[in-house]
């Protein structure tokens, strides 16, 4: 296994400013947050409303003012912690300031853990004699169905400066059917913190991998 970095070249730009999200994508998501969270806000007026008492116009309005603040307060918080608000400008500046990080594999042996949580199948893909790659993801599983993954010989290009964003797999050598099937990561193993993780280098021999 070799790890590179080198500068994006037009294709890879191209394919990161792809995934941009439009004015209309940005509106349509807070939208539908903020329709959301403030129906889950008003479920109590409403139940008040129709089973207990009826409110007056005046404060219905009184309600529904501080409500809305608060309902838009917190659908910026939330698009800001998972980082959807400034999503277009960390794209922007990983074609600026980033570069591509080119993972180039070559191997003889793969085995295939089933799909946990729509995560896609995991591949274990032998480095050395002692070192395991896991690579997981439903692009993965595309790949496999017309028999491009896994390779023999083969290449990941990922972005390095951000978040480490799947660009492109191209493979050089021949298709390699895994050699063993695993079973899925179970709920207990999820919670016990006993899986692995796209990307994750395993100090262990594939063999020993159940």
């Amino acid at each position: 296994m070799k790890k590179t970095e080198r500068p994006y070249n037009p294709e890879e730009i191209k394919e990161l400013k792809s995934r941009k999200n439009s004015l209309w994508q940005h509106f349509e998501n807070f939208g539908m947050k903020w329709i959301g969270i403030t129906f889950v806000l008003l479920a109590p007026l409403l139940i008040y409303d129709k089973f207990v008492g009826k409110v007056s116009s005046d404060k219905q309005l009184l309600i529904l003012i501080p409500l809305q603040i608060f309902s838009i307060g917190i659908v910026i918080y939330w698009m800001n912690r998972n980082g959807q608000i400034g999503w277009n400008k960390k794209i922007e500046n990983e074609i600026k300031n980033g570069k591509a990080q080119v993972l180039k594999i070559e191997t003889d042996k793969v085995y295939k853990r089933k799909e946990t949580y729509d995560l896609g199948s995991g591949f274990y893909i032998k480095i050395s004699k002692n070192e395991t790659l896991f690579l997981q993801g439903q692009y993965f599983d595309e790949l496999q169905y017309s028999r491009k993954f896994p390779n023999t010989d083969f290449e990941i290009v990922r972005t390095k400066l951000h978040f480490n964003e799947l660009i492109d797999i191209k493979s050089f050598g021949k298709y390699l059917k895994p050699e063993k099937k695993l079973k899925a990561f179970t709920k207990e193993q999820f919670e016990q913190n006993e899986v692995h993780y796209d990307g994750d280098l395993l100090n262990i021999p594939i063999e020993q991998i159940e």
